[in-house]
C-alpha cells in the first residue's frame, strides 16, 4: 500500500492547507484533483435527509482521498478539514498520466485501490450489525494488531462513533459497558479486546 507520497508525482503536485472546518471541496463541484493527506485529518461526507452528517471516509496522513473521482465530472461528497491540515494536490489528468505511463506506480496504485476496497468491504458488513457491542466489537477485531490485540483510535470517540455509524453517547454508553463486563479495556489512545 501507498502510505507516503510517490516520488514520481512530485513535479505536479501543488501543496495546500487548511485550518479545522475548512472546505477543500463541496459535493458537485467539478472533479478535478486527487489529494495526499500529509498532516491532520479529512472528513469526506454527505448530509442526509435531516441534515444529519453521514460520513463516507476519514483520510488521515499518509492517505489519499477523491480516488473515487478521477474519472467523474464531479465530487461526490464534501471534504472538510477536521483539524489543522496540509494535503498534496495532483490534478486527475496527471495522476491518469502517470498511472498509462509508469508500470511500477500503476501497480502500486492498484495495490492502494484494492486495500480500500478490502477496508470498505470491512466498514459494510461493521454497519450491518444490529447492536452497538456487536460493531465495537467488529472493529476492534478487524483492527486487532499483534498478539496483544490493541487497537488504537485514530481521532476522537466521537469520531470513531461517526465511523461506527453510532451517536457518541450510544458509543460512550457500550465501551462503559463492555469495560464493566471484561470484554475491553482502555489502553491509552485505544482499546484491548479481552
Amino acid at each position: 500500500m501507498i502510505n507516503e507520497f510517490p516520488a514520481a508525482l512530485l513535479p505536479c503536485a501543488t501543496r495546500a492547507s487548511y485550518k479545522p472546518g475548512g472546505l477543500i471541496f463541496r459535493v458537485g463541484s467539478p472533479s478535478k484533483a486527487v489529494f495526499f493527506v500529509e498532516a491532520g485529518a479529512v472528513r469526506l461526507m454527505r448530509r442526509g435527509r435531516n441534515g444529519e452528517e453521514i460520513v463516507l471516509y476519514q483520510a488521515r496522513a499518509g492517505e489519499f482521498f477523491a480516488e473515487a473521482s478521477i474519472d467523474s465530472v464531479r465530487y461526490h461528497c464534501d471534504a472538510i478539514a477536521t483539524e489543522a491540515t496540509t494535503v498534496l494536490k495532483t490534478t486527475s489528468a496527471d495522476l491518469l498520466r502517470l498511472i498509462a505511463d509508469d508500470p511500477v506506480f500503476a501497480r502500486q496504485w492498484i495495490s492502494l485501490l484494492a486495500h480500500q476496497l478490502r477496508a470498505v468491504r470491512t466498514r459494510v458488513e461493521r454497519l450491518s450489525l444490529k447492536s452497538a457491542s456487536e460493531r465495537v466489537r467488529h472493529f476492534l477485531l478487524a483492527g486487532a494488531s499483534g498478539a496483544d490485540g490493541d487497537v488504537k483510535v485514530n481521532g476522537t470517540l466521537k469520531d470513531l462513533a461517526r465511523e461506527l455509524g453510532l451517536t457518541h453517547e450510544t458509543l460512550y454508553r457500550t465501551i462503559a459497558t463492555m469495560e464493566r463486563s471484561g470484554q475491553i479495556a482502555r489502553r491509552g489512545d485505544g482499546f484491548r479486546l479481552l
